[in-house]
Order: structure tokens, then C-alpha cells, then sequence
């Protein structure tokens, strides 16, 4: 039997299994005849590896493939209970009580499942724009016993957390902050506390797919110093970090299928407990799926203002940018924050434009330093260049320009205007 024989094979095998094992979770918009002998144009030329180094890949390759499969199954799968068709079911605006909808409604979230679909019916062909990036210079490893646990993370040997912190951040206080996120890294991942929403198909955490989570490349992306970082706060700037797997920035770097742009971006963050996420905003559609148990009521809050909510004010516009404020100090300012658990509203959908920041608290946490806020993170139209990639913005304090938002303050924050 030939090469492209087996190949060709392996293709058809993948999309019957798809189609057969999934096809109650698929909706109506996927055409099965667009599963079928798909093309990809890469946003870079294969990476040719050694028969050595092509079992690393290949390791990384089948744990990528799993994340995406169960990420497309839960998205398309309605919770018990939920009025919604082949969907689940998000949050996605907070201060005017908690408003819901069936994710799949969206256009951008109907293209985002069927390139995973189509990424999945056809590997042989995506795997052509996959590559580990180890050349990369600004995604890292966590080290520690997560990479001492991947044959993978060995052998790619990244720059690890703890040589970024000690050589690339310069703030002391961040170092600090940097250096306890490192350290404990691996129980922030690994810990029994971390669990998979109800609705995947499987265990996507570190534990079930520990090459992935060690060898994905992370990026602190907060850290080091910059403008922005002016509007952000330490522990965040120190404790926090996301990884692509899928998307512009990733190991599956795929520029379009069949003619149609890829805009989707899959991955993972991790945020540690005793830390708000300022407010901020961007010009790109943003998921999250709490994967974390937690340790009290109202743990992990979310807060999400749509840009044109009645109390969003506009301050000034121009061509490009409208500055608005927020005022979040409000009486019933606490109630504008939802909360959420693995297995309880676990997925929220930020719109474009849609003002958002997360607050994980630490206080009831036994061991706070090894514990953290973990999830499945995406964007999904990532591809629309004229907007920047989506630019994270960081709010700040009406007040006192350039410091950082906080609760109970008036907030300003800069929006992108959107442009097709």
C-alpha cells in the first residue's frame, strides 16, 4: 500500500468518525460535502523536521487535534435544560442582570466550528501549516515538573518562566509575583480543582493532555514593561499567561480554508487567584469555559458592559476610536458581576467592543499560591485585519488618566471603531 494511499485512507477514516461519533452535535450549517478534501493555505511554509523530531510533533500533533475536536463538540452541544438547538449556552452582558444566549447563533461561532471541523476531517492537510515554533522567541515554557513531565517540552527546550522573569522583567514587584506564578504553576494546572465543563466530550486539562499544556508555548503577556502596563495592576502583570493553539499567534497557523479566512484562535489561560483582570476591551469576539471548581460562592466574577449599553457614555470620538466611561460606582455595582464554576454557567461570550474584566478571589483558597483561575480561552474573527487582530485596550481610572480602573471608580476606556 502507497504513501498517499494510507494517507488518503487516514482521511476518510477521520471524517467518517467525525460525522458518525459527532453527528447529533454538528449543526445544520456544516455541509458535509465541505469536510471533504479541504485546502489550506498556511500563513507559513512547512517546517520540515527530522524522523527524531517528527515523533515530538507528532505527540503534539494528536494532543492539539483532541483539544480542538472536544472544544467543537461542546460548543455545539445544549446543555440540559437549555432551549437552545445544537448550542451552548453563554453569558454575555452582566449590569443590567445577567443576559444569555445560544452561542451558536452567531456567524462568527458557525465559521470557527466548521474550521475545526474541516481541520479535523482533513489532519493530513492541516498538519501541514502545524509546527511546534520553536524558533519563536516570545512564547515560553512553564518549566518546573510540568516540562519535566513532557518528553515534548524537553525536547523543545523554550526559554522557561523562570528565565523570563529573571532577564526580561524589569519591576521588582512583578518579578516577585512572576516568580510565585512559576513556581506553582504546575499545581495551577494539574490540581483536582480543574475540571472540564460537563459539556466536552472528554478531559482537556493538563493532566489528559500534558504535552500540550507544557510544550503550547505561554505567553505572560502583561509582564514586561509597556504603556499599557501603566492601566494594569502587579499580580495580574505577573500572574497571568495565555497560549495559542490554534490561530494566528499558534502552532496551527492556517491563513484560509477553501478560499474562506480563518479567524478563529484556540487556547488556554491561566490567572491566579487575588487578582482582577482590569477592565479592557477589543475589536475582536472573545470565549472563556471556567475550568475550575471553586473553592467558594462567587470565586471567579466576570464583569461585561456592551458598548452600546444605556450606561456606557460617550466622551469624545474620532475617526478611528471612541473614548467612553463607565461608572462603576453604582450602588448595586456588585450585582453587575456574574460568577461562575466549571459546572455552572461556565461559558461567556464577549461581543466585540465589549468592555469585560475578571476578579478571582483568593480568600477562601487553602493554598492560594498554587491556585488559579483556568480556561479554555478563543477569539473567533481574529482575521479581520482592519481591526488590528483585536488589540487588547486596557481601561482606566476616569480620574486620574493612566492608572489603572478599578471597582467602585468611574472607568474610561478606548474603543476601536469596527471597520469591514
Amino acid at each position: 500500500m502507497t504513501t498517499n494511499t494510507i494517507k488518503t485512507l487516514t482521511t476518510v477514516l477521520m471524517a467518517v468518525l467525525i460525522t458518525s461519533t459527532y453527528a447529533q452535535d454538528v449543526p445544520d450549517f456544516i455541509n458535509p460535502e465541505d469536510l471533504k478534501n479541504v485546502d489550506c493555505k498556511c500563513l507559513e511554509k512547512k517546517v520540515k523536521y527530522s524522523k527524531n523530531e517528527q515523533r515530538y510533533i507528532d505527540i503534539l500533533w494528536e494532543e492539539s487535534l483532541k483539544y480542538l475536536e472536544a472544544y467543537a463538540v461542546a460548543l455545539t452541544t445544549s446543555p440540559e435544560g437549555s432551549k437552545c438547538i445544537n448550542s451552548d449556552e453563554a453569558t454575555y452582558e452582566t449590569v443590567d442582570g445577567f443576559k444569555k444566549m445560544c452561542v451558536m447563533d452567531r456567524r462568527d461561532m458557525q465559521l470557527l466550528v466548521k474550521h475545526i471541523y474541516q481541520i479535523l476531517a482533513n489532519p493530513d492537510e492541516a498538519k501541514r501549516c502545524f509546527a511546534a515554533r520553536e524558533d519563536v522567541d516570545w512564547i515560553y515554557s512553564p518549566g518546573g515538573e510540568l516540562e519535566a513531565k513532557s518528553e515534548v517540552a524537553q525536547w523543545l527546550k523554550r526559554t522557561t518562566f523562570k528565565d523570563f522573569f529573571e532577564t526580561k522583567v524589569t519591576d521588582a514587584e512583578v518579578k516577585a509575583y512572576g516568580k510565585t506564578f512559576t513556581d506553582n504553576f504546575y499545581e495551577m494546572v494539574t490540581a483536582d480543582a480543574v475540571k472540564t465543563p460537563p459539556n466536552f466530550p472528554y478531559d482537556v486539562s493538563a493532566r489528559s493532555l500534558p504535552n500540550l499544556w507544557a510544550s503550547v508555548g505561554w505567553f505572560p503577556m502583561y509582564a514586561e514593561e509597556s504603556e499599557r502596563n501603566k492601566r494594569n495592576f502587579d499580580n495580574v502583570r505577573g500572574g497571568y499567561a495565555y497560549a495559542e493553539i490554534l490561530g494566528h499567534w499558534g502552532l496551527l497557523r492556517i491563513d484560509e480554508i477553501n478560499g474562506e479566512k480563518v479567524g478563529a484562535e484556540v487556547g488556554m489561560v491561566v490567572q491566579s487567584v487575588n487578582t482582577l483582570y482590569p477592565y479592557h476591551n477589543h475589536a475582536i469576539s472573545e470565549l472563556y469555559y471556567t475550568m475550575r471548581k471553586p473553592a467558594c460562592v462567587n470565586q471567579f466574577k466576570t464583569f461585561a458592559v456592551r458598548e452600546n449599553n444605556k450606561h456606557v457614555t460617550t466622551v469624545s470620538e474620532s475617526q478611528n476610536e471612541r473614548v467612553i466611561q463607565f461608572d462603576a460606582s453604582a450602588p448595586n455595582e456588585h450585582a453587575m458581576w456574574a460568577s461562575s464554576a466549571y459546572d455552572r454557567d461556565p461559558l461567556v461570550y464577549f461581543h466585540e467592543n465589549t468592555i469585560h474584566a475578571f476578579e478571582v478571589d483568593g480568600d477562601c483558597e487553602s493554598s492560594p499560591e498554587e491556585s488559579a483561575l483556568v480556561t479554555v480561552w478563543a477569539r473567533s474573527d481574529a482575521h479581520e485585519r482592519a481591526n488590528d487582530y483585536g488589540t487588547t485596550k486596557l481601561c482606566e481610572c476616569a480620574d486620574k488618566p493612566n492608572t489603572p480602573a478599578v471597582r467602585g471608580k468611574k472607568i474610561q476606556c478606548q474603543l476601536t471603531k469596527l471597520k469591514y
